[in-house]
Parts: C-alpha cells; sequence; structure tokens
C-alpha cells in the first residue's frame, strides 16, 4: 500500500459542494513509500486524544471508504508513530528547542499509552 506518510490537514484541500465539504486534493507526496495504512492514520491522529470527536469521524469515513482496520488500530498506530517520532527527534538539536520538547512529550505519551 502506498502511504502518505505526511498525512495531515496541512495537506488536505477541501471544496465546498452541494452535501458539504468533501476532499478534493491531497498534496505533497514526496515522502511517500509503501508500507501499511497506519502509518499516515497515526499522523492524522498524533496530537488528537484518544475518542476524541475528530478521531471518532475519522475512523468511521475512513471505514465507510472500505478500509478495514485492525481491532488493535489505534496501538499499530502509535507504535508506528513512535518510530516517526525517534526518527524526527534524531534529525533535530539545541537550534530547535521547541520541536524537541514537542517530540519528547509525544514520545512519552506514546510509551505511557502503549504500555497500558
Amino acid at each position: 500500500m502506498l502511504v502518505h506518510s505526511d498525512y495531515n490537514g496541512l495537506n488536505i484541500l477541501m471544496q465546498h459542494g452541494p452535501e458539504g465539504c468533501a476532499v478534493s486534493a491531497v498534496l505533497d507526496w514526496e515522502e511517500a513509500f509503501s508500507w501499511n495504512r497506519y502509518v499516515d492514520i497515526a499522523n492524522m491522529l498524533r496530537y488528537e486524544p484518544d475518542g476524541s470527536v475528530f478521531e471518532k469521524n475519522f475512523v468511521r469515513a475512513y471505514r465507510e471508504e472500505g478500509a478495514v482496520l485492525n481491532d488493535h488500530w489505534r496501538i499499530l498506530s502509535k507504535l508506528e508513530d513512535l518510530v516517526a517520532l525517534c526518527d524526527m527527534l534524531t534529525h533535530s538539536n539545541l537550534a530547535t528547542p521547541t520541536r524537541m520538547r514537542d517530540l519528547q512529550r509525544l514520545v512519552a505519551e506514546t510509551v505511557q499509552v502503549t504500555n497500558g
């Protein structure tokens, strides 16, 4: 499966139509690679608390479009995101203290969630 790898609201164009808003394009595919869908789900939900309204609607829409998610999709997504967060952290430095703090916080939260 082709994954976007930077799938978030900044890379999605929406268009108003007669039945509301719909996705008209997904931009910025230069980091795309072949892997599993949980990479993109993790990226989209990175800053969402578990069970948020956004998460529920995103997952509902995802399934309505025919995607099948594993019963443990949330933990699989968080583990995929942990790899991405650690990679971004290794490419950060003291010149980017806000980014480093944000990534460290996300890693700590992810480890806490995945440990139960």
